[in-house]
């Protein structure tokens, strides 16, 4: 798309290809959801799902780093500002939710991939609502235990990186806020983002969407690299498109 830019964090060149080798799985011009079509548009769309909720993230941590610039006064110094408090709660909303999205939009992706490679073992193409991160990897484990992305999918939900991503948008999507805490050890100050109940400890600071915003692009490349390799390794014989 000449007029929409990827930051040059995202690996785009091994995502086109991959695209590009996928779309290829999916002939056929029906227009319902049962047929190669609307598969086809189905993972299209999840495709770029990825892309957008990629790139939601890392407009979240430049805002959150400008917002840290020119936090008021008495957030400063500890003593709480609500203005500061809901425009960093924001960005971290948006962030966390945008992170989890472009795991499950890639694993909805992927299930449409599987189905075009091996229809018998991924039958939620006809209840979407079904499809997620763990019914996507348990149907590559059944259909394709020896590939890459295969390993990859499977161990995703136990990456303590994943993990966080997992753990603290269930927790600002779906029950609280969160707020600064500081906390003085002697003469050292430490400051946290503070979320009731959870086990996660989010460091407070410029840099705190960005180390996360890290730890996303860790576990996506190889995840693309991985699909990019799998569709290349499945693409029709010539005549039977």
């Amino acid at each position: 798309m000449p007029d929409f830019t990827m930051p040059a964090s995202f690996p785009d060149k091994d995502f086109a290809a991959f695209t590009l080798g996928a779309t290829s799985l999916f002939p056929g011009k029906q227009q319902v959801i049962f047929d190669p079509e609307e598969k086809r548009r189905s993972f299209i769309r999840s495709a770029q799902a990825v892309r957008y909720r990629y790139r939601s993230c890392v407009e979240c941590d430049e805002e959150f780093k400008g917002l840290c610039v020119n936090l008021a006064e008495p957030f400063k110094v500890g003593w709480g500002d609500e203005g500061s408090t809901y425009e960093l709660e924001r960005c971290i909303y948006l962030f966390f939710t945008s992170a989890l999205s472009v795991f499950d939009s890639f694993a909805f992706c992927l299930y449409f991939v599987g189905n075009a490679v091996q229809a018998a073992d991924f039958p939620n193409v006809a209840k979407p609502r079904d499809i997620s991160l763990h019914s996507t990897a348990k149907a590559f484990k059944a259909a394709f235990p020896q590939a890459p992305l295969t390993a990859l999918l499977i161990t995703l939900k136990d990456d303590a990186r994943f993990k966080t991503i997992y753990v603290v948008r269930n927790l600002v999507g779906h029950r609280l806020s969160g707020c600064q805490s500081m906390r003085f050890h002697g003469s050292t100050k430490e400051e946290i983002w503070h979320l009731p109940a959870s086990p996660i400890r989010l460091k407070f600071d410029s840099e705190m969407l960005q180390h996360r915003l890290e730890e996303i692009g860790q576990l996506l490349a190889p995840l693309i690299s991985a699909a990019r390799e799998f569709v290349e390794n499945h693409q029709p014989a010539m005549g039977t498109t």
